[in-house]
């Protein structure tokens, strides 16, 4: 650690709004992750209160071998990743791991330090595990939180280092095996990329890079009809990441000429539209979404219409 990152830690626990006491048992449990034997317990307190003090991801960044020791337990169960040897009690170590380093992530004083540092390539191992057990499951959903933190904010530099290390594709991987929490999670990070300017630049302009992303947008679209529980909580919030996403890529005039050929008709069915018909703010997306990509084609336009129900072709007409 340099003299500054030890003079900055130092400072951090000195100063304390919620009390001695309690700035005294977080530097202690900081400093029992060094300890093999105290490491478990510690990760697990701290991960567990990670919200309570808004301070921690800079005392965890500037505190001694911290990070090195966070790193050294997520890469400890690479080995177990092609093996049917992983264990819940591991998983859940390294998740504590990953839930403190999504804090450091989010963090305002912390998160372009830590993509300096190239920290979230530790994570692709378990972004692109296509191993669907619970314990897998566990490690892929959190880092996905890592780097949903770090795009939750709209930040370019944040975007550029995601797309210059090949994280999309990671990410997209895990929109195809994860569970619904994960495929939820993995299409919110995908959209917060097309938001920003440069990413749906870099989505739209290669064919193979937009149709990877049609690909697996579609096939989501398609498990959510096969599975019939489109209504329920979770499942409608993908819905409507699926649609922002959509509508986001049909601003791009050469993704919109994609999406004129692989746009699925599932969208356009009522059971689809009636779960969102609430949220005015998706079905306006649709709305946009189905104008945009018709805008220009006559012939298109009727087509897409017809199937649509009265209150999307409102919005459409409107």
């Amino acid at each position: 650690m340099s003299n500054h990152s030890e003079s900055q830690y130092r400072r951090l626990s000195r100063s304390s709004d919620s009390g001695d006491s309690e700035m005294t048992m977080v530097a202690q449990l900081i400093h029992e992750i060094q300890n093999p034997e105290t490491r478990e317990r510690a990760l697990y307190i701290l991960s567990k209160n990670r919200a309570v003090r808004g301070d921690l991801a800079p005392l965890l960044w500037h505190s001694f071998g911290t990070i090195t020791t966070l790193l050294q337990e997520i890469i400890s169960v690479y080995h177990l990743l092609s093996s049917p040897y992983l264990t819940d009690k591991a998983s859940n170590k390294v998740c504590n791991a990953l839930v403190l380093l999504q804090g450091i992530a989010a963090h305002p004083d912390t998160k372009m330090l830590f993509i300096k540092a190239k920290i979230p390539l530790y994570l692709t191992a378990f972004l692109n595990n296509t191993n669907k057990e619970k314990s897998h499951e566990f490690l892929r959903l959190s880092s996905l939180g890592v780097i949903g933190a770090l795009v939750k904010v709209d930040d370019a530099q944040v975007v550029r280092f995601l797309l210059s290390s090949e994280i999309l594709p990671s990410v997209l991987r895990c929109m195809e095996v994860g569970n619904e929490l994960s495929k939820t999670v993995a299409t919110f990070i995908v959209y917060r990329i097309l938001l920003n300017d440069e990413g749906l630049k870099y989505c739209s302009v290669l064919a193979d890079r937009f149709f990877a992303i049609g690909h697996v947008l579609a096939k989501m679209i398609e498990k959510l009809a096969e599975d019939g529980r489109i209504a329920e909580d979770q499942s409608k919030r993908l819905l409507k990441h699926i649609i922002w996403c959509y509508h986001r890529l049909s601003e791009s005039p050469r993704a919109c000429d994609g999406l004129r050929c692989c746009l699925p008709m599932k969208l356009r069915d009522s059971s689809f539209i009636n779960v969102i018909r609430d949220d005015q703010t998706a079905m306006h997306c649709l709305g946009q979404l189905f104008h945009n990509v018709a805008a220009g084609h006559p012939s298109t336009t009727q087509k897409a219409l017809q199937p649509v129900s009265p209150l999307l072709g409102h919005l459409i007409g409107g």
